[in-house]
């Protein structure tokens, strides 16, 4: 069974529900499991044990949220530890700006994670089409995290 972890922060509540959407596309996908978790009750050794990952943010002033950086920041030094682990992104806010999507997908580099797909970014309150949106990028991001298992070690 592979782990998905996805990492979000939310304080209106937009990004939560993204999070959850994301969360229940990845259990469409057989032998995955998914936590989801706020970034600030997450910890390093959270990102070092699952399998995938995705990052919610909301749009701060063109950029993720301080805390989410934070997080990236504690976590630099196990960068090796979780190179080439499928990932995602995506974001909410007021306008439609994707910043704060591309600001995450940095980090996703970064780190050298393997971005599976193309991130979501949510304007105002979430809509059907944010969340079936949300709900595609957690099943890519399962599919994903189950091939690289699946894949023979070197």
């Amino acid at each position: 069974m592979v782990e998905v972890l996805v990492l979000y922060y939310s304080r209106t509540g937009r990004t939560e529900t993204l999070a959850n959407s994301v969360a229940e596309g990845t259990r469409t996908v057989e032998d995955v499991s998914v936590s989801v978790k706020r970034v600030d009750y997450a910890t390093v050794n959270d990102f070092i044990s699952c399998d995938a990952v995705a990052f919610g943010s909301p749009n701060y002033f063109s950029y993720m949220a301080g805390l989410m950086k934070d997080f990236f920041d504690k976590a630099l030094s196990i960068r090796e530890r979780v190179t080439g682990k499928p990932a995602v992104a995506f974001t909410s806010g007021g306008g439609s700006s994707n910043s704060a999507l591309l600001s995450l997908e940095n980090m996703i580099s970064s780190f050298k994670l393997q971005k599976v797909a193309e991130g979501v970014v949510s304007q105002g309150e979430p809509n059907e089409k944010d969340l079936t949106a949300c709900k595609k990028l957690g099943e890519a991001l399962a599919k994903a995290a189950i091939k690289r298992a699946e894949a023979p070690k070197d």
